[in-house]
């Protein structure tokens, strides 16, 4: 079963020390491409979890963010009380030396360098914390192919749809070639007569068989209406397999294209060319759509 590329799922941890929110998007690209946000401090984390999206994932823009709460004895501020209790001494010996006597407030002290840890000191307290940020971004993995998988399942029944559209105008074409050719000798000898009308000379038969055997080998399209066909039937297995198809789907169309703009060239009759038309209608159909498949 085919899956798409584009889709969205979320995942949320909750624990006494700790709230992880995981959340996943992904858009079509050609290659596998992942955009991490996670909090500073956490970079090691990132490999991990790229790994976790490339066991997923195959192909497509993976934009990731990964929001971490501390809870509890984990929601703690890391206040260096040497380092405020220095700002606190000297920031008053300055103020007495130089005559101001209003009092130094905490808040400002709080916002000097040093005296605040950051948010990587906040978080390495918690216990665990790669594995719990991991199992998250799993969750939010396996949501995330839920809804891939069932936007694939709708998007391949309207694929089958296209195919069956398409076979029933090869079809039409099969049907229709041998009375091009009959009809291109009528026309032919018809042409002849008129031309030769009044004059007494005899039409040639073997000369006009020649003519309309070579305009039968010009125009022949059993060869492209056989291979359209046979890539026809490769798309509908496609369609079918496990794992990713996206690239062999877009293969199997630009042969489609391949094949139908020289049945559109050999075969001169408008019929033909009419039902040409529809059929590239449904191939552009299918490559938009496998555009959209991992």
């Amino acid at each position: 079963m085919i899956r798409s590329m584009t889709g969205f799922g979320t995942a949320e941890h909750l624990d006494d020390q700790v709230r992880i929110a995981v959340e996943i998007r992904t858009v079509n690209n050609k290659f596998f491409k992942a955009n991490l946000r996670v909090p500073d401090g956490l970079g090691a984390v990132e490999v991990a979890v790229e790994k976790i999206l490339r066991d997923g994932i195959t192909r497509g823009t993976v934009n990731v963010n990964v929001a971490v709460q501390p809870r509890g004895a984990g929601a703690q501020v890391p206040i260096n009380a040497e380092i405020l209790a220095a700002y606190w001494r000297d920031l008053s010996a300055l103020g007495k030396r130089l005559g101001d006597g209003a009092p130094v407030r905490l808040d400002a002290l709080l916002a000097l360098p040093g005296v605040v840890g950051g948010e990587e000191v906040i978080l390495t307290g918690i216990e665990n914390l790669a594995a719990k940020i991991e199992a998250a971004v799993k969750a939010a993995v396996g949501r995330l192919n839920a809804m891939r998988d069932t936007e694939g399942k709708a998007t391949a029944t309207d694929m089958r749809l296209a195919l069956d559209e398409m076979e029933k105008r090869i079809a039409v074409i099969a049907v229709r070639v041998p009375d091009v050719i009959t009809e291109y000798r009528a026309r032919l000898q018809q042409r002849v007569q008129e031309i030769l009308t009044g004059v007494e000379i005899a039409a040639d038969d073997e000369v006009l068989a020649r003519e309309v055997a070579f305009a039968a080998e010009r125009s022949d399209i059993n060869e492209e209406l056989a291979r359209l066909s046979s890539h026809i039937a490769q798309y509908r297995d496609c369609l079918a397999e496990t794992g990713p198809a996206g690239r062999k789907l877009e293969f199997l169309t630009q042969e489609m294209y391949r094949e139908v703009n020289t049945i559109g060239s050999k075969a001169n009759d408008a019929e033909i060319s009419r039902q040409v038309v529809e059929i590239k209608v449904g191939v552009d159909r299918l490559r938009e759509q496998s555009l959209n498949v991992e």
